[in-house]
Order: structure tokens, then sequence, then C-alpha cells
């Protein structure tokens, strides 16, 4: 069976690391007998952001008549989408980059809605008493309606000031970002790579900000800003594996499968990322054994399975036409031996909230 697998691999929101988890995943699916006896094989395509490269991509996967396409991140997805959908083929994610997709009928995504981990933030830092949040956002139309629409009206709604601070994602002044939230109890991101959460914790740092830091869900800063990344937060829509006796029995079991199948791929240290595309492979392999039917028929009839390190995921699109999965979010915190903490017992569930 032929997976398509974009990704970023170059430009401003690059994300390499994450192919190596889809490639591990598959290797891993294919020693052990594939999908129904059917091995998977994974058709890489790296864009570099841009639309026109997503498209070029969709033209690719069509002609090579992949099953499904899997998306690590791709920032120019939407101009794929009409080519995949033309040619019956859906696409399978984790978190929705672009708002084309958000509300995709051809769209199905493994984590959590976009909407949720801002939602799910301003909720965990709200029941700890924190009173005001101002995060760093890349400067573009969808984050400034991202503030407006959901930030903004949960921050009102769980009794928060809350402001987003923009910056030029190919120019940004981070010393002067940092200065801007100074005053701010938490502040961070709630969506960067690697490279910007890592640049936003050692300015934050440098500048002598006390509050909390969100560091969106990037797990490498403990490699790129050593001690600093002691005391940062992130979120989560899976249990992480460098922290197995807080997940559930189930969840301990795949984390240890996780790191048996990335060691016996050469991967003795942790690879930023990899976690999140291997999970999102196996889920999808998951999906795709529980039915006889197309795979957009197999993903549009997933109620309440349980995800690869996750929670239960039901892609029916009924939540607001949502083609996120799931609303669930974790929250960690990077301890000083760099491994991550849970800092909640259970998934904050954004749709539960009412």
């Amino acid at each position: 069976m032929k997976i398509g697998y974009l990704n970023n691999a170059s430009g401003a929101f690059a994300v390499p690391e994450l192919q190596i988890g889809a490639e591990v995943a598959v290797a891993h699916l294919n020693r052990n007998g594939g999908v129904r006896n059917r091995p998977f094989e994974l058709v890489t395509c790296p864009t570099d952001g841009t639309p026109e490269q997503s498209h070029q991509c969709a033209e690719k996967f069509a002609g090579e008549k992949v099953a499904v396409v899997v998306q690590g991140v791709d920032t120019g997805a939407d101009a794929a989408m009409p080519v995949l959908s033309a040619a019956a083929i859906p696409l399978v994610g984790h978190v929705q980059f672009t708002p084309g997709l958000m509300n995709h009928k051809n769209a199905f995504f493994f984590g959590a809605a976009a909407v949720a981990y801002g939602t799910a933030a301003l909720k965990y830092y709200a029941d700890q008493e924190v009173k005001t949040v101002a995060w760093l956002l890349p400067e573009s139309p969808a984050t400034h309606a991202f503030t407006d629409t959901v930030l903004v009206p949960a921050a009102k709604r769980f009794g928060l000031s809350y402001r987003s601070v923009y910056y030029p994602a190919g120019s940004p002044d981070w010393a002067g970002l940092a200065r801007a939230v100074k005053t701010a109890e938490a502040s961070g991101s709630i969506a960067a790579t690697e490279e910007q959460c890592t640049h936003i914790v050692r300015a934050l740092r440098e500048a002598g900000y006390a509050g909390r830091i969100l560091a969106a869900s990037c797990t490498g800063l403990p490699e790129s800003v050593g001690n600093q990344s002691i005391g940062v937060e992130l979120s989560s829509d899976f249990w992480h594996p460098t922290d197995p006796l807080s997940a559930p029995p189930a969840n301990q079991v795949e984390i240890e499968e996780y790191r048996t199948a990335m060691k016996a791929a050469g991967h003795d240290e942790p690879v930023a990322g990899a976690v999140m595309s291997f999970a999102d492979i196996m889920t999808l392999a998951r999906v795709l054994s529980t039915s006889d039917g197309t795979p957009e028929q197999a993903l549009r009839a997933v109620k309440n399975l349980d995800s690869f390190l996750g929670p239960q995921i039901t892609c029916d699109h009924t939540w607001f036409g949502n083609s996120a999965c799931s609303t669930a979010v974790l929250f960690y915190r990077f301890q000083p031996n760099g491994a991550l903490k849970a800092q909640v017992p259970d998934f904050i569930e954004v749709a539960k909230l009412g």
C-alpha cells in the first residue's frame, strides 16, 4: 500500500525531523506484517512551504496512485487539496497548520484541533490562577483571525487578560519581543517550530523574564538551550515517551514500542518531533485495519478509536465540521534532567468545556 508523505523540509517552517518518525513507523509495521499482511511503501515529497511545491507533490502522489497522504507539516498544503480530492486521496495529519484544512471534508487530523490548543492552554493557566497572558505569534491573517475568534473570547470566558504579540516570520526581533511581554505572567507561543521555540525561550530567559513560558510542542529545547529549558512548559495531544509513568498502562506499552522501534532504526537519542509522526502512522494503520472499504471510508467511520499514545478519536467531522479527530490536550514541564513531566492528570477536553 503506497502512502504519500508531505512535509516542509525547507522554508520558514521547516521540520525535516518529522519524516524520521514516519519512516521508522513504516519499517516497524512492515517488520510485523504491515496492515492486513500488506506492507506500507512510503512515497516522500519534501516541500518548502509554498503552494506551488505542495501542488506539485499532490500531482506526484496522484500519479503514483497512493492510497492516502500523510502530512507532517506543510504550510502550503491547502494548494494540494484540489488534486488530492479529485483523485479521491484523503489527507491525514496531526496538526492543522493552514486554514483551508480546518474544515476540509477530505482531511482527517489525528491530533487536537488547532483551536483547541489555544483554548486548552488558557484554561490550564486560568486553573492555576494566572491572570495575564501574552503569546508570540507569527504575523499572518490566520493568526490575527485565531486571536480574534478563539483566544480573546476564551480568555474572557476564563477571566484572563490576553494579547497576541505578532512578529514577521522572516526577520523577528526576538529581544524586542521578549521586552514586549515582560509584564505578562505567562508568555511564549502556542504555535512555533523547534528553531522558533529556541529563539523565544532564549530571548525570554536573557531578558530576565520571570513568568511562565509555554513553548508550543517543542521537545528539543534541552538540546538547543540547555538549562534555560528547565521549567518551560509545552502542550501535547499525546503522552510523551520521556514521562512514561504519567501515562495510562496501555499507553506505557506503546511508549516502549516506540522506543524499541527507534532504537532498532539506530536512534538511541530522542529525535525532536519524531514521536508525533510515528504515532500518526501507527494510528493510520489501526484505522485501515478496521475496514474493508476505501481509506476515506475507513477514516470517516472512526469513532472512539484508541489512537497511538493519544486519546480516543472520532473523525466524522461532527464537531463544528472540524477535520480534527480530537480536542484533547495535555501539558508538560521540562525537568532539570531534560525529561518532561505531565502537569495535568489527564487530557483537557476542549469539546467538553461547553
